[in-house]
């Protein structure tokens, strides 16, 4: 009785999808409503009792039938991405600058000279947190030091390896940390490529003559000397002041592992509806997970996730596969455009041309999503064609 159940249930489902019916579909839906009266009755005498008042009557008695929505049926073809690789800890990256002052020739910190106090105190307020370790642990800090094109290239290049070097060991001191590998250090010397973008923004009178000279050669020493040239050198004198100690800095990138915290915490998940734009790509997974596919908590987990991370592509397909369990046929063709052309599309793609009627397409998708999962393309394709 179980096994005729299932069947009955199967053919209306099968029912509800297709938009035209043979005569032989239809003689399957007398087996269905057969099947439905039998389990109303739950005996064959009252079944034949039935059938033998047809066309008195007592013919027009409701009796209940098994219905299946088209949109169950849709929902058991559609397949969800899972996100293992994004799940793994990620690397967080913060990039700080800070622009150390140097009297001309030296290359020690000294923290009285200049602006430099309050530059190293913006870079252990930066940098004090991201060292602690509940925040998963700093796992590299690389420094880059830059220098201005004033002077020869050859010192300027010296200085600016040379106050990387210094800047190190005033790290390591001052943040007591180990000198194992954890702080790198390189240099760039004359940071051509940031006074080119410095002039480009200003709206110095200048700029176009200045930018000229960027374009007809890349030696530094024609620069310097052609940019000299200008004005009688009142043009250099200006760049010098407006410019370069701008361009004179350490540049450092910290590397973080991102802090784990537990996918069920109220305020994490209280955060992805209220600042979604502070939650990570990982948390916004790991709170999906929370939630069974085709609900709508989590379709709105995958919206606010791609949405905030537009170039994730394991986003977007979630979100448009979890759009279609809700039959919200717009929305998910708006996340699949996002990722247009990736194969992971292929079997969901099919399911939408099919809520649309468009049988030959779904079909075509369904081929293509072979490759990847032979078992649901061969079940989808069975219900399409």
């Amino acid at each position: 009785m179980q096994k005729r159940i299932l069947a009955g249930i199967a053919g209306v489902g099968l029912l509800a999808v297709l938009p035209a019916c043979s005569a032989q579909k239809q003689s399957v839906t007398e087996d269905v409503f057969t099947t439905a009266r039998t389990v109303q009755t739950g005996s064959e005498p009252e079944l034949q009792k039935t059938d033998a008042l047809a066309g008195q009557a007592t013919r027009n008695v409701a009796i209940p039938l098994l219905q299946v929505e088209a949109q169950a049926i849709y929902n058991r073809m559609i397949n969800y991405i899972t996100p293992d690789e994004e799940l793994a800890p990620k690397v967080a990256i913060r990039d700080i600058s800070v622009f150390i002052d140097f009297p001309a020739g030296s290359i020690s910190v000294n923290p009285k000279y200049g602006n430099n106090r309050a530059e190293l105190t913006r870079l252990e307020e930066h940098l004090k947190p991201l060292l602690q370790s509940g925040n998963g642990g700093v796992k590299k800090i690389r420094i880059t030091g830059y220098a201005s094109p004033d002077g020869s290239t050859k010192e300027n290049e010296r200085l600016a390896g040379n106050r990387s070097i210094q800047f190190k060991a005033y790290l390591l001191k001052q943040f007591n940390l180990p000198d194992n590998g954890l702080v790198t250090v390189a240099w760039v010397g004359e940071d051509w490529e940031g006074l080119k973008r410095l002039i480009s923004e200003s709206d110095k009178k200048y700029r176009d003559r200045v930018l000229a000279i960027f374009q007809l050669t890349d030696d530094p020493d024609s620069r310097r000397k052609q940019i000299r040239a200008i004005d009688n050198g009142a043009v250099y004198k200006d760049i010098e002041k407006s410019f370069f100690g701008r361009l004179r800095r350490m540049e450092l990138t910290v590397e973080t592992e991102s802090q784990i915290i537990a996918a069920n915490n109220p305020q994490l998940i209280e955060l992805v509806y209220s600042q979604p734009e502070k939650v990570s790509l990982t948390d916004f997974f790991r709170i999906a997970s929370l939630y069974r596919p085709g609900t709508e908590q989590y379709r709105e987990v995958y919206e606010l996730a791609a949405y905030t991370y537009p170039s994730c592509a394991v986003a977007q397909l979630n979100a448009a596969a979890a759009a279609l369990s809700q039959g919200d046929t717009g929305s998910a063709r708006y996340f699949f455009n996002q990722v247009e052309g990736d194969r992971r599309a292929y079997n969901n793609l099919g399911v939408l041309a099919l809520m649309e009627g468009d049988k030959d397409t779904a079909a075509a998708y369904f081929r293509k999503y072979a490759a990847q999962n032979p078992r649901l393309s061969r079940e989808n394709l069975r219900m399409a064609e």
